[in-house]
């Protein structure tokens, strides 16, 4: 249990027999018998374990029972799905495009290290949005990569200054892929925008944060 901000929780498991997954699937975690969340895994297949990032900055069911956790605590696993968001071995010398808001870094922290991993060859942009500096919660991590992958450009972004940013964003070609993360709110926001700077739809790929019900325990 690592807590990068005060709200933000970044949540280390081993599983008692290896998970088989690929960067950009989310995991259903069980907190209790009855509560249930799926979260993005910040992982890499390769990692020592599995890494969530956790917002707890609003109370509710997940969060409350988070902030209670201490290292050596069970938690169930349920259901493995794959999302909107990966990395494409085809991808490799085109420009790439992510942006996220808040903890939807999680996904893009993990895709972002695959394509680093697989040598991708084209320029890449990342964009964390946040309400505040302390949402930035990977910075340092972040910068690291940046000063051993010439390619990668970071720009930590605060919602103050996200409206002038969408402003002047312009591709860095008609070959960009933007992968996207976040909030339905900020997400449909830099959809509009890269629609407006020349992107094809088809060069958009999303993963929306929605809420959903708790599901009936297996």
């Amino acid at each position: 249990l690592d807590w990068l901000t005060a709200d933000i929780l970044r949540l280390h498991l081993q599983p008692e027999r290896p998970l088989r997954y690929s960067p950009g699937q989310h995991l259903l975690l069980w907190g209790a018998a009855d509560v249930a969340r799926p979260y993005s895994l910040a992982s890499l297949p390769a990692d020592d374990g599995l890494e969530f990032h956790i917002d707890c900055s609003q109370p509710g069911a997940f969060s409350n029972l988070a902030r209670g956790w201490r290292a050596g605590d069970s938690l169930r696993l349920g259901e493995l799905h794959g999302g909107a968001l990966h990395y494409d071995p085809d991808w490799q010398e085109r420009p790439l495009l992510l942006l996220a808001a808040g903890t939807g870094l999680a996904l893009l922290w993990a895709v972002l290290r695959e394509a680093l991993r697989q040598g991708h060859r084209g320029p890449i942009q990342l964009w964390q949005v946040a309400r505040d500096s302390a949402g930035h919660y990977l910075a340092s991590e972040l910068a690291r990569l940046c000063a051993t992958h010439p390619q990668l450009q970071l720009r930590l972004l605060l919602q103050a200054e996200l409206a002038s940013a969408l402003a002047n964003l312009q591709l860095a070609s008609r070959q960009t892929i933007a992968l996207v993360c976040g909030p339905p709110a900020a997400v449909d926001r830099f959809a509009r925008r890269l629609y407006l700077a020349g992107l094809p739809r088809s060069q958009l790929h999303a993963d929306v944060f929605l809420p959903r019900a708790t599901p009936a325990p297996a």
